[in-house]
């Protein structure tokens, strides 16, 4: 064979060689992902010739179920827009998203006892059905959560900070989920982005609520005890950037209770300074930030600078929630959690149960923790602080008559626009079963617009 023909013959053992690697990962390696993928519509059809389990909430409403339409079940959502930022869609045109996507396989019936049924039926010619979701979210707080932040642009979570259940969950803009086919493209083009899920995608400067950890740390390291004396002219400059309290107020000799209670920014710089910024920054790190949420529905991760970019003005900036720190409601909801369960964050959990079609068990979720950022005395200090933020300070709109609400406002300024306003807490202060995160993107002030949302939902979840 002379020259030309062997590097000829070469070439095409090369091509025929990088054919069965490219055949052979698709086939092999990639075939679980390339399945599963939302973009793949092929596999859709095919599952939706399966009777999909139903999705209903812990108080038994029908969240997801299915409409035989010849040899398809299609999915219908009885609640509408009212769960659908993160219960998602399962279309025959568009894919998965949100709980139908990552609970696909225990819906459609491929996982565990049930794939092994699924084969079994395939032979058989029998009509197979998925496995049913049980979740924890309450449709009389989810409820009450839409209707109190209304058609403002934000988000809403509630918790079971014992065991980091989710209560309810909602975002605003939203969609109507069974109107899919007609509403597709407005909602891709809205800028106001109606399918991301701002609890867990949405980042923004966390604000004062964020001085919920530069206490916990400075409790924690003694840094300052409740009673340490701090005298405040209104502003305090660090490292050539100067701190301004919220609208200019100037509060005088006080301790860190009451500077909490009242939010004072130089009284927190002038705290973070002293902490520095590695143990600030390494107490980030132990309440989430820089962490993805140990939760199957994934989400955007918390941002936290690193302490060797940070000088004395950046540091100052941070000890009050601004500068470049990023938060999603629901790692806050999470960091406040330490609190109101003394230090211990628990894992947060959207599916109680999964259940085959004649009501048993096949899976259950079980609480487990996640981080320890801080012990139970600093958790129970921080909690009398955070009652009298709710009593005597900037939260007084979230307080409830005959239960004891702990809570912390933010108001997190934002370039060129009105601050977003946040709030944190949880009720009772003495024995919390819920805690409840607001954010409403450049509303205002927190105690003024977040705060009274939450307290709507710390009711609804507490039967009141």
């Amino acid at each position: 064979m002379d020259k030309p023909l062997r590097r000829l013959f070469l070439f095409f053992v090369l091509l025929f060689v990088a054919l069965i690697l490219q055949l052979t990962y698709v086939q092999v390696w990639a075939a679980s992902d390339l399945k599963t993928n939302p973009a793949n519509t092929r596999a859709v059809e095919e599952e939706m010739k399966i009777e999909r389990g139903v999705i209903v909430s812990a108080d038994g409403v029908e969240l997801a179920v299915n409409r035989q339409d010849g040899e398809y079940y299609l999915r219908e959502y009885p609640q509408g827009g009212l769960t659908s930022p993160w219960m998602g869609y399962n279309s025959l045109r568009y894919g998965r998203a949100g709980v139908e996507r990552v609970y696909n396989q225990e819906l459609s019936g491929e996982s565990g006892l049930l794939g092994i049924t699924s084969y079994w039926d395939e032979l058989l010619g029998k009509t197979h059905r998925g496995a049913d979701l049980k979740l924890t979210v309450d449709m009389k707080v989810q409820r009450a959560a839409v209707e109190a932040l209304g058609e403002r642009k934000g988000a809403v979570v509630a918790l079971d900070p014992r065991t980091g259940a989710i209560l309810a969950m909602t975002s605003y803009p939203r969609y109507d989920p069974n109107r899919l086919e007609g509403i597709w493209k407005d909602i891709n083009s809205d800028p106001g982005k109606p399918l991301l899920n701002r609890v867990t995608q949405g980042l923004y400067p966390p604000g004062s609520v964020f001085k919920t950890i530069v206490a916990a740390a400075a409790l924690e390291t003694e840094t300052v005890t409740t009673a340490t004396r701090f005298d405040d002219t209104g502003s305090v400059t660090a490292g050539g950037f100067v701190v301004n309290n919220y609208g200019g107020t100037a509060y005088g000799e006080h301790d860190f209770a009451k500077a909490f209670a009242s939010s004072i920014n130089t009284t927190f710089a002038k705290v973070g300074v002293s902490l520095g910024a590695e143990t600030l920054a390494a107490y980030a790190r132990d309440f989430g930030f820089g962490e993805s949420p140990p939760w199957p529905l994934g989400g955007a991760v918390s941002l936290f600078p690193d302490s060797s970019d940070m000088d004395k003005a950046h540091l100052a900036q941070a000890s009050y929630g601004q500068g470049e720190i990023l938060a999603t409601p629901l790692l806050m909801a999470l960091a406040t959690s330490a609190i109101a369960n003394a230090g211990d964050i628990m894992k947060p959990y959207l599916v109680a149960q999964v259940l085959d079609y004649h009501g048993d068990i096949l899976d259950e979720t079980a609480p487990g923790v996640w981080l320890r950022p801080i012990s139970a005395e600093t958790a129970a200090t921080m909690t009398d602080l955070m009652v009298e933020v709710v009593t005597n300070g900037t939260g007084t709109r979230a307080a409830l008559s005959g239960v004891q609400v702990a809570g912390k406002t933010g108001t997190a300024e934002v370039a060129d626009d009105e601050p977003h306003a946040w709030f944190a807490g949880f009720a009772p202060a003495g024995d919390p079963q819920v805690l409840v995160v607001v954010l409403v993107e450049n509303a205002g002030t927190g105690g003024s617009v977040a705060a009274p949302i939450a307290r709507r939902v710390i009711a609804a979840a507490l039967g009141l």
